[in-house]
């Protein structure tokens, strides 16, 4: 029998040795679809050109891992700083997973019981159905069944100054149109309502216990809950728009971060948050967040209904306490966007594949932060898929081509558009005048030299230029683009304006308020 030399032997366990510390590395990277590892760059700065986007940061977990750490472009478009892994963004709506989540360990913690009724915990919240407030709970109000349509009221509570309380107050006078319960609709409200819940319940504001219970523990040092800290902040992306197909930096925002959207991250923090969602609540070997907070949270309470995802099939969609679930491809896939003026933003995970994708962008004229999402969805799935991104480049180009012909189809029919006739008769001079509206409050019409200026009570930095009416239609242009150009139907007695219906676009609110002449 041949025997190996000490010196062999040696030689032997240290290539054993070296081989161990390096399998793990080439096993992750054989797990690493070739979409990311060889194309995912170029994918990236084709499609932010086509789309025109001014910024994007992507951050893809895996196993406890960041295996993807990306930035591109510029904070904004007039300028040369770029894009960092600590740059800070608004993550809008994705705000909700983490009230989702304080919500669910105040619960496991015994602070609460999400099955509290909510004036329990907020007895100022008095609407006018008695018997309905008195019957909302807290998980009603967390996943989208409390009866109230998707959006509604948001107007109060968008670039108002307005406080909390009179925003409730103000809220509490809409009728919700459905018995609560019945169907989902998505209500930023509900998550204000939350909000309120914090002090009471913990002796911590939202914002307190946020930073005190979730981000400090997690070492989220760029992710901020606080207007001053965001605002002191000099590493931060503005937002975008397109205005008569321009891009263009929308103007500068009241930051004010909220229960229902308004935190400010970056991407490198968004990692942290979904690497210790998809860890078993632990980081650095703790429980930050109770496991049976985190299986709370991710229940199923109420039916969205059936979603497309960017291969055109519909799948169930449910949402849990601030997540919304999809059941996609035999895969629980779980997440939440955020749109609000400037951006949009995206989180994702697959818990059963230990997968999370985050997108963050500073600009709203695009829906590439959905693509670029299902695009590694598929790829780690092993999903034969398309190039998304060129697929609704040729459905859009699509719906151009027939709207240029004139014509809409809908339920397999083709109908002609036609022009609507200008029957305008009323001097717009003549609604110069206050108004009132019991949901709202006042809004002013005056005139100054040849315009006719809306002002509104709540909103001072808010004004829309109005221009004469069509078939008792008035046409309004606001100063902010997030607000758009709409149109008031007018109530008219007699030849003389005695209200309007006040709309917004459809991007804050659909709903309209009815405002009265009183001066």
């Amino acid at each position: 029998m041949n025997f190996l030399s000490r010196t062999s032997l040696r030689v032997l366990c240290a290539r054993i040795f070296l081989f161990l510390i390096f399998m793990p590395s080439i096993v992750s990277a054989q797990q690493i679809p070739t979409f990311i590892s060889d194309s995912l760059d170029s994918y990236i700065r084709r499609n932010m050109q086509a789309f025109r986007m001014p910024g994007l940061a992507l951050c893809v977990v895996k196993d406890g891992k960041v295996i993807v750490m990306k930035t591109y472009g510029k904070q904004k478009c007039s300028e040369h700083k770029s894009i960092s892994p600590r740059t800070i963004f608004p993550i809008a709506s994705i705000t909700k997973t983490f009230t989702g989540t304080a919500m669910a360990m105040l619960e496991a913690e015994q602070k609460l019981s999400l099955d509290d009724k909510l004036m329990r915990w907020v007895p100022y919240f008095s609407m006018n159905d008695s018997l309905y407030g008195r019957q909302i709970t807290l998980t009603d109000i967390l996943s989208h069944r409390s009866g109230w349509k998707t959006f509604q009221g948001d107007f109060l509570n968008t670039e108002s100054s307005m406080t909390t309380r009179q925003m409730l107050e103000k809220f509490a006078m809409l009728k919700p149109p459905y018995q609560f319960r019945t169907r989902f609709g998505y209500s930023n409200f509900g998550f204000l309502l939350a909000e309120a819940v914090f002090k009471p319940a913990s002796g911590l504001t939202w914002q307190e216990f946020l930073q005190e219970r979730m981000l400090n523990p997690l070492q989220m040092t760029r992710t901020f809950v606080q207007a001053r800290d965001i605002e002191q902040d000099a590493d931060v992306a503005a937002g975008h728009t397109l205005v008569n197909d321009s891009l263009v930096t929308v103007p500068k925002e009241k930051i004010e971060p909220r229960g229902y959207g308004g935190m400010f991250a970056s991407i490198s923090d968004m990692g942290t948050w979904m690497n210790v969602l998809l860890n078993n609540a632990l980081h650095g070997g703790k429980e930050v967040i109770p496991a049976k907070a985190i299986e709370r949270m991710w229940r199923s309470y109420t039916i969205i209904g059936k979603s497309k995802a960017a291969d055109q099939r519909l799948y169930l969609k449910t949402y849990g306490l601030g997540w919304e679930i999809m059941q996609y491809r035999g895969q629980e896939l779980l997440g939440h966007n955020g749109a609000y003026s400037g951006v949009l933003t995206k989180i994702c995970m697959i818990p059963s594949e230990r997968l999370g994708i985050a997108v963050l962008t500073n600009s709203d004229a695009h829906v590439f932060h959905e693509l670029l999402s299902w695009q590694i969805v598929d790829a780690f799935l092993n999903v034969s898929a398309p190039d998304y991104a060129e697929e609704f480049f040729k459905r859009r180009n699509e719906r151009k081509k027939n709207k240029a012909e004139g014509t809409i189809k809908s339920g397999g029919e083709t109908k002609i558009v036609k022009n609507v006739p200008n029957n305008t008769t009323l001097a717009l001079s003549t609604m110069t005048g206050v108004y009132s509206c019991d949901s709202y409050g006042k809004a002013f019409i005056t005139q100054t030299g040849n315009s006719i200026i809306l002002r509104l009570e709540h909103h001072p930095t808010l004004q829309g230029v109005l221009t004469m009416p069509e078939n008792h239609h008035l046409k309004c242009q606001y100063n902010h683009p997030m607000f758009g150009t709409v149109e008031f139907p007018l109530s008219i007695e007699n030849g003389v304006v005695k209200g309007f219906t006040l709309f917004v676009d459809a991007f804050v609110e659909a709903d309209g308020y009815e405002f009265r002449r009183v001066e």
